[in-house]
Protein backbone atom coordinates (compact mmCIF):
# COMPACT_ATOMS: atom_id res chain seq x y z
CA UNK A 1 0.00 0.00 0.00
CA UNK A 2 1.40 3.58 -0.97
CA UNK A 3 0.61 7.10 -0.24
CA UNK A 4 1.44 9.90 -2.82
CA UNK A 5 2.53 13.04 -0.93
CA UNK A 6 -0.42 16.00 -1.68
CA UNK A 7 0.32 18.77 -3.41
CA UNK A 8 0.35 22.21 -0.95
CA UNK A 9 -2.77 23.72 -0.73
CA UNK A 10 -5.13 22.85 2.15
CA UNK A 11 -8.31 23.90 -0.21
CA UNK A 12 -7.01 20.94 -2.41
CA UNK A 13 -7.02 18.68 0.66
CA UNK A 14 -10.24 19.54 1.74
CA UNK A 15 -11.69 19.14 -1.54
CA UNK A 16 -9.78 15.65 -2.19
CA UNK A 17 -11.12 14.14 0.93
CA UNK A 18 -8.64 14.22 4.08
CA UNK A 19 -7.48 10.44 4.14
CA UNK A 20 -9.40 8.26 2.27
CA UNK A 21 -6.86 5.98 1.09
CA UNK A 22 -6.32 5.42 4.81
CA UNK A 23 -4.86 2.20 5.29
CA UNK A 24 -6.85 -0.60 7.52
CA UNK A 25 -6.69 -0.89 11.02
CA UNK A 26 -4.28 -4.20 11.42
CA UNK A 27 -1.54 -1.43 10.00
CA UNK A 28 1.06 -0.19 12.09
CA UNK A 29 4.20 1.03 10.64
CA UNK A 30 4.97 2.59 6.93
CA UNK A 31 8.34 3.47 5.56
CA UNK A 32 9.40 6.09 3.09
CA UNK A 33 12.99 5.80 0.95
CA UNK A 34 12.18 9.37 -1.31
CA UNK A 35 12.32 11.85 1.40
CA UNK A 36 8.36 11.50 2.19
CA UNK A 37 6.83 11.59 -0.90
CA UNK A 38 5.28 8.09 -0.59
CA UNK A 39 4.69 5.93 2.08
CA UNK A 40 4.87 1.94 2.03
CA UNK A 41 3.02 -0.19 4.70
CA UNK A 42 5.53 -2.42 5.77
CA UNK A 43 3.15 -4.39 9.38
CA UNK A 44 3.63 -7.68 7.45
CA UNK A 45 4.78 -10.34 10.13
CA UNK A 46 3.52 -7.84 13.24
CA UNK A 47 0.79 -9.41 15.21
CA UNK A 48 -2.14 -7.91 14.26
CA UNK A 49 -4.19 -5.34 17.33
CA UNK A 50 -0.30 -4.37 17.78
CA UNK A 51 0.06 -1.73 20.64
CA UNK A 52 3.35 0.33 19.84
CA UNK A 53 4.84 2.50 22.66
CA UNK A 54 7.88 3.72 20.65
CA UNK A 55 10.76 3.01 17.94
CA UNK A 56 13.90 3.69 17.11
CA UNK A 57 16.55 3.23 14.26
CA UNK A 58 20.41 2.00 14.99
CA UNK A 59 23.16 1.45 11.73
CA UNK A 60 21.51 -1.25 10.67
CA UNK A 61 18.36 -2.50 12.82
CA UNK A 62 14.61 -0.43 13.75
CA UNK A 63 13.19 -1.96 17.05
CA UNK A 64 9.48 -1.01 18.20
CA UNK A 65 8.50 -1.24 21.42
CA UNK A 66 5.47 -2.74 21.93
CA UNK A 67 2.79 -3.84 24.97
CA UNK A 68 3.66 -7.24 23.90
CA UNK A 69 7.41 -7.14 23.55
CA UNK A 70 10.30 -5.75 21.40
CA UNK A 71 10.25 -5.92 17.97
CA UNK A 72 13.33 -5.80 15.37
CA UNK A 73 13.50 -5.72 11.70
CA UNK A 74 16.48 -7.55 9.67
CA UNK A 75 17.46 -4.49 8.72
CA UNK A 76 16.83 -0.80 8.02
CA UNK A 77 17.81 -0.47 4.37
CA UNK A 78 15.20 0.41 1.53
CA UNK A 79 14.23 -2.97 1.26
CA UNK A 80 10.82 -3.63 3.63
CA UNK A 81 11.47 -4.66 7.34
CA UNK A 82 10.92 -8.44 8.48
CA UNK A 83 9.88 -8.27 11.87
CA UNK A 84 10.93 -10.62 14.64
CA UNK A 85 10.22 -10.72 18.23
CA UNK A 86 13.38 -10.19 20.45
CA UNK A 87 13.82 -13.44 22.91
CA UNK A 88 14.33 -13.02 26.40
CA UNK A 89 13.01 -9.42 26.97
CA UNK A 90 9.19 -10.28 27.23
CA UNK A 91 6.34 -8.12 28.83
CA UNK A 92 5.34 -4.79 27.33
CA UNK A 93 8.62 -2.59 26.76
CA UNK A 94 8.52 1.37 26.74
CA UNK A 95 11.27 2.03 23.91
CA UNK A 96 14.77 1.92 23.12
CA UNK A 97 17.68 4.10 23.24
CA UNK A 98 21.32 3.50 22.48
CA UNK A 99 24.11 3.27 24.61
CA UNK A 100 28.02 3.07 24.64
CA UNK A 101 28.06 -0.69 26.03
CA UNK A 102 24.76 -1.72 24.77
CA UNK A 103 21.04 -0.43 24.06
CA UNK A 104 18.62 0.48 26.47
CA UNK A 105 15.00 -0.64 26.93
CA UNK A 106 12.67 0.29 29.19
CA UNK A 107 9.58 -1.20 30.50
CA UNK A 108 7.03 0.78 32.23
CA UNK A 109 6.46 -0.53 35.73
CA UNK A 110 9.59 -3.38 34.92
CA UNK A 111 12.48 -0.96 35.27
CA UNK A 112 15.48 -0.66 32.49
CA UNK A 113 17.38 -3.27 30.83
CA UNK A 114 20.82 -3.36 28.60
CA UNK A 115 21.88 -5.52 25.89
CA UNK A 116 24.99 -7.27 26.23
CA UNK A 117 26.31 -6.57 23.25
CA UNK A 118 26.84 -9.37 20.49
CA UNK A 119 24.48 -11.72 22.26
CA UNK A 120 20.60 -11.35 22.95
CA UNK A 121 20.88 -11.34 26.72
CA UNK A 122 18.91 -8.06 28.45
CA UNK A 123 20.18 -7.06 31.96
CA UNK A 124 18.18 -5.73 34.54
CA UNK A 125 20.04 -2.29 35.75
CA UNK A 126 20.09 -1.76 39.52
CA UNK A 127 17.59 1.23 39.37
CA UNK A 128 14.77 0.86 42.43
CA UNK A 129 12.60 3.11 40.16
CA UNK A 130 10.40 1.10 37.81
CA UNK A 131 8.57 3.52 36.19
CA UNK A 132 10.72 4.56 33.41
CA UNK A 133 10.35 7.05 30.58
CA UNK A 134 13.19 7.51 28.95
CA UNK A 135 17.63 7.11 28.36
CA UNK A 136 20.01 8.90 27.83
CA UNK A 137 23.58 8.22 27.60
CA UNK A 138 25.71 11.59 27.32
CA UNK A 139 29.57 11.11 25.81
CA UNK A 140 30.97 11.30 29.26
CA UNK A 141 29.46 8.23 30.01
CA UNK A 142 26.83 9.50 31.84
CA UNK A 143 23.39 7.96 31.91
CA UNK A 144 20.33 9.77 32.93
CA UNK A 145 17.29 8.35 33.29
CA UNK A 146 13.41 10.28 33.18
CA UNK A 147 10.90 8.24 35.52
CA UNK A 148 7.59 9.36 36.75
CA UNK A 149 9.89 10.82 40.40
CA UNK A 150 11.77 12.53 38.28
CA UNK A 151 15.64 12.20 37.09
CA UNK A 152 18.22 9.74 38.35
CA UNK A 153 21.80 9.77 37.47
CA UNK A 154 24.28 7.05 37.08
CA UNK A 155 28.59 8.04 36.61
CA UNK A 156 29.35 4.09 36.74
CA UNK A 157 27.43 2.21 33.52
CA UNK A 158 24.39 1.36 36.05
CA UNK A 159 26.16 0.44 38.93
CA UNK A 160 24.52 3.04 41.31
CA UNK A 161 22.40 5.80 41.28
CA UNK A 162 21.34 9.32 42.49
CA UNK A 163 18.30 11.41 42.50
CA UNK A 164 19.59 14.69 40.86
CA UNK A 165 15.78 15.61 40.17
CA UNK A 166 12.47 15.12 42.25
CA UNK A 167 9.18 16.97 41.06
CA UNK A 168 7.87 14.83 38.86
CA UNK A 169 7.58 13.17 34.76
CA UNK A 170 10.22 13.46 33.10
CA UNK A 171 9.23 11.92 29.85
CA UNK A 172 12.43 12.97 27.64
CA UNK A 173 16.12 14.27 28.28
CA UNK A 174 18.37 15.25 25.60
CA UNK A 175 22.16 17.21 25.24
CA UNK A 176 23.48 19.39 23.09
CA UNK A 177 26.26 21.76 23.29
CA UNK A 178 26.96 21.00 27.10
CA UNK A 179 23.42 21.74 27.88
CA UNK A 180 20.99 19.05 29.14
CA UNK A 181 17.45 19.97 28.38
CA UNK A 182 14.37 17.59 29.80
CA UNK A 183 10.62 17.78 29.22
CA UNK A 184 8.81 17.21 32.24
CA UNK A 185 5.32 17.42 34.02
CA UNK A 186 5.31 21.45 34.14
CA UNK A 187 7.32 22.00 31.33
CA UNK A 188 10.77 22.28 29.96
CA UNK A 189 14.18 21.38 32.49
CA UNK A 190 17.60 23.03 32.02
CA UNK A 191 20.67 21.73 33.67
CA UNK A 192 24.31 23.20 32.67
CA UNK A 193 26.60 21.03 35.30
CA UNK A 194 26.66 17.98 34.21
CA UNK A 195 22.95 16.99 35.38
CA UNK A 196 23.89 17.58 39.12
CA UNK A 197 21.10 20.33 38.75
CA UNK A 198 18.20 21.35 37.01
CA UNK A 199 15.77 24.53 36.97
CA UNK A 200 12.86 25.10 35.13
CA UNK A 201 13.27 27.16 31.63
CA UNK A 202 9.67 26.92 30.62
CA UNK A 203 7.73 26.54 33.78
CA UNK A 204 3.87 26.86 32.49
CA UNK A 205 2.43 23.95 34.58
CA UNK A 206 1.60 22.24 31.60
CA UNK A 207 3.13 18.79 30.49
CA UNK A 208 6.43 18.92 27.33
CA UNK A 209 4.84 15.68 25.78
CA UNK A 210 7.93 15.72 24.04
CA UNK A 211 11.72 17.59 23.68
CA UNK A 212 14.50 17.11 21.08
CA UNK A 213 16.87 18.49 18.61
CA UNK A 214 15.97 19.75 15.45
CA UNK A 215 19.61 20.70 14.16
CA UNK A 216 21.64 22.95 16.30
CA UNK A 217 17.78 23.64 17.90
CA UNK A 218 16.00 22.12 21.07
CA UNK A 219 12.61 22.00 20.17
CA UNK A 220 9.81 21.12 22.68
CA UNK A 221 6.27 20.18 22.14
CA UNK A 222 4.14 22.09 24.89
CA UNK A 223 0.76 22.46 26.14
CA UNK A 224 -0.42 25.69 25.75
CA UNK A 225 -3.85 27.59 26.92
CA UNK A 226 -6.05 28.45 23.69
CA UNK A 227 -6.77 31.67 24.27
CA UNK A 228 -9.85 31.28 21.87
CA UNK A 229 -11.24 28.31 23.82
CA UNK A 230 -12.21 26.95 20.74
CA UNK A 231 -11.21 23.51 21.13
CA UNK A 232 -13.06 22.41 23.88
CA UNK A 233 -11.02 21.04 26.55
CA UNK A 234 -8.60 24.45 26.28
CA UNK A 235 -5.61 22.94 26.01
CA UNK A 236 -3.69 22.79 22.36
CA UNK A 237 -0.18 21.40 21.90
CA UNK A 238 2.21 23.21 19.60
CA UNK A 239 5.71 23.69 19.07
CA UNK A 240 8.43 25.81 20.71
CA UNK A 241 12.13 26.30 20.20
CA UNK A 242 15.41 27.46 21.24
CA UNK A 243 18.70 28.38 19.28
CA UNK A 244 20.22 29.80 22.38
CA UNK A 245 20.61 26.51 24.53
CA UNK A 246 17.24 26.33 26.02
CA UNK A 247 17.87 29.73 27.43
CA UNK A 248 14.99 31.45 25.46
CA UNK A 249 12.02 29.85 23.68
CA UNK A 250 10.14 31.08 20.92
CA UNK A 251 6.73 29.58 19.77
CA UNK A 252 5.93 28.22 16.55
CA UNK A 253 2.49 28.94 15.65
CA UNK A 254 3.66 31.77 13.22
CA UNK A 255 5.30 28.96 11.10
CA UNK A 256 2.44 26.36 11.28
CA UNK A 257 -0.15 29.03 10.50
CA UNK A 258 -0.99 27.05 7.38
CA UNK A 259 -2.05 24.52 8.75
CA UNK A 260 -3.97 26.83 11.58
CA UNK A 261 -5.65 28.40 8.81
CA UNK A 262 -7.18 25.30 7.50
CA UNK A 263 -8.57 24.24 10.21
CA UNK A 264 -11.55 26.51 9.13
CA UNK A 265 -11.78 24.51 5.60
CA UNK A 266 -12.34 21.39 6.53
CA UNK A 267 -14.44 19.88 9.12
CA UNK A 268 -11.87 17.05 9.63
CA UNK A 269 -9.16 19.41 9.79
CA UNK A 270 -10.85 21.62 12.36
CA UNK A 271 -10.87 18.46 14.65
CA UNK A 272 -6.39 18.82 14.42
CA UNK A 273 -5.31 20.33 17.41
CA UNK A 274 -2.30 18.51 18.72
CA UNK A 275 1.18 17.71 17.17
CA UNK A 276 2.60 14.69 18.47
CA UNK A 277 6.29 14.06 17.23
CA UNK A 278 8.70 16.67 14.96
CA UNK A 279 11.77 15.05 13.45
CA UNK A 280 13.96 16.84 10.83
CA UNK A 281 15.06 14.44 7.72
CA UNK A 282 17.57 15.96 4.89
CA UNK A 283 16.21 19.21 3.74
CA UNK A 284 12.22 18.07 5.26
CA UNK A 285 10.79 18.79 8.70
CA UNK A 286 8.33 16.32 9.14
CA UNK A 287 5.50 17.09 11.93
CA UNK A 288 2.86 14.34 13.18
CA UNK A 289 -0.73 15.80 14.28
CA UNK A 290 -3.35 13.87 14.86
CA UNK A 291 -4.91 14.22 11.33
CA UNK A 292 -1.73 12.95 9.77
CA UNK A 293 1.88 13.48 8.84
CA UNK A 294 3.29 16.78 7.40
CA UNK A 295 6.30 17.80 5.69
CA UNK A 296 8.11 20.91 4.85
CA UNK A 297 11.27 21.50 3.20
CA UNK A 298 11.31 25.63 4.10
CA UNK A 299 11.40 24.97 7.85
CA UNK A 300 7.30 25.02 8.18
CA UNK A 301 7.13 28.20 5.92
CA UNK A 302 4.78 25.79 3.61
CA UNK A 303 3.52 22.79 4.78
CA UNK A 304 1.79 19.25 2.42
CA UNK A 305 0.10 16.18 3.93
CA UNK A 306 2.16 12.83 3.08
CA UNK A 307 0.35 10.27 5.47
CA UNK A 308 -3.02 11.19 6.14
CA UNK A 309 -4.75 9.43 9.34
CA UNK A 310 -8.52 9.43 8.84
CA UNK A 311 -8.99 7.52 11.79
CA UNK A 312 -7.37 10.26 14.50
CA UNK A 313 -3.92 8.01 14.55
CA UNK A 314 -0.91 9.33 15.44
CA UNK A 315 2.55 8.90 14.71
CA UNK A 316 5.77 8.80 16.04
CA UNK A 317 9.27 9.29 13.82
CA UNK A 318 12.37 7.57 13.17
CA UNK A 319 14.93 7.66 10.95
CA UNK A 320 17.68 5.54 9.47
CA UNK A 321 19.89 6.94 6.74
CA UNK A 322 17.38 7.35 3.83
CA UNK A 323 14.86 5.81 5.12
CA UNK A 324 11.73 7.49 7.32
CA UNK A 325 9.81 5.32 9.70
CA UNK A 326 6.42 6.59 10.82
CA UNK A 327 4.80 4.08 13.34
CA UNK A 328 0.97 4.55 14.81
CA UNK A 329 1.74 4.82 18.25
CA UNK A 330 -0.99 4.93 21.55
CA UNK A 331 -1.52 8.19 22.74
CA UNK A 332 -0.96 9.44 26.17
CA UNK A 333 2.32 10.25 28.71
Amino acid sequence: MVFAATNIGFQSIAEQGLGKANPAATTVVFQSTDGGQTWQEVSTGLPEDLQIWGVYTGSDEVFIGTRDGLYRSSSSSAAAPKWEQVLFLDGSITDVFPGRNGLFACSYERGLFQNIPSTEVWKAMNLKDKKVRTVLETPDGNVFVGTDNGIFKSADGGQTWKQVFEEGIVLNIVASGGVLIGGGVRGVLRSTDGGEHWDWALDENILARKTGLIGERFVTILGTEDPSKVIPEGITYRLRASADGGKTWQRMEKPLGPIQGAYDMDKRLSEAKDIYDIMQSGKYLFCSFDVGVFRSSDQGKRWELVLPSNEKWVFNFAVSGQVIYAVRANVGC
